[in-house]
């Protein structure tokens, strides 16, 4: 009974995911003017513009899932080209690195849930007072507290994940080789079943500093986590335009791509990571994760501009 109500839960924050895109892409395309165009194609004229923008929108919503979400929405409403949303899904991941700071100074208090329904009621009287003339902007206001809706009961559908009942992975956190890809499995499929890769940041951060992961496992979880963060790229693309699809496609072969060379690469980036952070790993581990986040996204956007 319990799997069923987890299934259940599962199917109807899918609907509010999906059902938000599609009305805020058909908000946004129906209120689409030549000014709308216009202020976008500056803030992506370029590939480094476009990335800035990707980088300060996840920043303030603190969701790359979300940005990525819109990219393919915007994509799919034909406001952005596949090669301008390339450039925001490369910032978008700088961005998310954001939230392993803020974790690791203040801890996981943010909560991007909360602007859902102050969103969808702005959005519902925009659409309701016929006199302001704002209905498809309402309407795409709706849609946009819709997915934010989505994304938080994504994450609290399935059981709750936390260090107590995932420390079972320590077992295979001295294997060599073998514990670099368990960690990058593990922190992948974390990632996909919280919907959210700050969540399983703030979980990483809490076994290490609670000193449950060595530093390596650790960011082998990390770098899995950028795997799993497509996951909502990908439901997001499910039945939309074929640029919308490639949108999401790159973002899934930009992070798989990143996360194969930082493995191969792993040791050096540590050291790198390590230099960059003062003091023993173990003693500020919390701040090396953060670093290494950042590091890994900062080089690999380089690397595919």
């Amino acid at each position: 009974m319990n799997i069923l109500s987890i299934i259940l839960q599962l199917v109807g924050a899918l609907g509010f995911l999906l059902y938000g895109m599609k009305l805020m892409s058909d908000g946004i395309q129906k209120s689409a003017g030549k000014s709308l165009h216009r202020i976008l194609g500056l803030m992506t004229g370029n590939r480094f513009f476009a990335m800035l923008t990707g980088m300060f929108i996840t920043m303030l919503i603190q969701s790359s899932g979300a940005t990525t979400v819109m990219v393919v929405s915007f994509v799919n409403a034909g406001l952005l080209s596949l090669t301008q949303s390339v450039g925001i899904i490369f910032g978008a991941n700088i961005g998310t690195t954001i939230t392993a700071w803020i974790v690791a100074f203040f801890g996981f208090n943010f909560k991007i849930s909360t602007l859902a329904i102050p969103l969808f009621g702005i959005g519902f009287f925009l659409t309701s007072i016929k006199k302001l003339k704002k209905q498809n902007i309402g309407e795409a206001i709706m849609g946009f507290g819709l997915l934010f809706l989505g994304l938080d009961l994504l994450s609290k559908a399935i059981p709750t994940l936390d260090a107590s009942n995932i420390g079972f992975l320590t077992a295979w956190t001295d294997k060599g080789v073998l514990s670099i890809v368990i960690g990058i499995i593990a922190g992948m499929v974390v990632t996909v079943l919280l919907h959210s890769s700050s969540a399983s940041t703030a979980i990483i951060l809490t076994m290490s500093h609670n000193g449950l992961l060595p530093w390596e496992f650790a960011a082998s979880m990390v770098l899995g986590s950028n795997i799993g963060s497509t996951i909502d790229a990908v439901i997001a693309a499910w039945g939309t335009k074929v640029n919308a699809r490639r949108a999401a496609l790159i973002h899934v072969m930009f992070n798989v791509t990143g996360t194969l060379w930082a493995a191969i690469l792993l040791h050096p980036l540590l050291l790198l990571v390590d230099a960059l952070v003062p003091g023993p790993v173990q003693e500020h581990i919390t701040y090396h994760i953060a670093m290494l986040h950042t590091v890994f996204n900062v080089i690999n956007t380089l690397v595919f501009l």
